[in-house]
């Protein structure tokens, strides 16, 4: 007569062993899988630049050479990130979408389907989801604290092809405190936070960087160690926008 085996089960040691070699796998793929995810999307925002670069250019073939104003609609009082309704409308229609403009994981307020009207200091016109640097004019704009660098702005198609066009937004505005970093070391960070503007900046809440974009069509990834702050606002001074590029 054989003997009636009985149930087997896991001790309490054994399943508390089991719960820490899963929590010790996911403590090593979680990090790896996040740093996989941000991959992809620098390469969609790569696409998504040099999407805006050639919508740019097919707009100066049509325009007499001239790029895309970088007027606001307040005339020249101008924000790099900033476009007027009038170059946003003409902008959509070459590209036949606003998803273009800015970098898909930017959070509130860009996610509005209308986009972004910057009207909250009067009608300056949409803010897209990057420093667009063409058709701004005087530049190069005087130097600012905290900005160290000058740049020049673009104006015609047949520019040389090395200078910038188009840089992701790691912006910062020292009156309003806002804080724009598309792209943390693991993914994307609080892309729209309230800070101290003057002290705060995308490089001090954890920016890893982000995609640069040529008159040459040309799109490449630079670290944020490796960029310089440059002022974004024509007329605010200290008080105005920032960026690092």
């Amino acid at each position: 007569m054989s003997k009636k085996e009985g149930k087997v089960g896991f001790t309490l040691i054994e399943l508390l062993v089991v719960i820490a070699v899963i929590a010790l796998l996911m403590a090593i793929l979680i990090p790896s899988l996040a740093v996989a995810k941000e991959r992809a999307r620098r390469v969609v925002c790569s696409k998504n630049v040099n999407q805006f670069i050639i919508g740019c250019l097919t707009y100066a073939e049509d325009n007499d050479e001239d790029l895309p104003s970088g007027m606001s609609d307040r005339g020249e009082d101008e924000h790099t990130p900033i476009m007027s309704r009038e170059t946003r409308d003409a902008m959509i229609e070459i590209l036949g979408t606003h998803e273009v403009l800015m970098c898909p994981w930017l959070s509130k307020p860009f996610d509005n389907d209308d986009g972004w009207y910057h009207d909250e200091y009067g009608n300056y016109g949409y803010v897209i989801g990057y420093n667009y640097l063409g058709g701004h004019g005087g530049t190069p704009w005087s130097v600012t604290a905290p900005a160290t660098e000058k740049w020049k702005s673009p104006q015609f198609n047949t520019d040389s092809g090395s200078m910038l066009l188009v840089v992701e937004l790691n912006t910062w505005t020292t009156s309003t405190n806002q804080i724009f970093a598309p792209h943390g070391k693991r993914g994307p960070i609080n892309q729209y936070c309230e800070g101290n503007g003057n002290n705060q900046t995308p490089r001090a809440v954890g920016a890893a960087g982000g995609n640069i974009g040529l008159l040459d069509g040309s799109v490449s990834w630079r670290k944020v160690e490796e960029m310089k702050v440059y002022r974004s606002s024509r007329r605010h001074g200290s008080q105005g926008c920032f960026s690092l590029w």
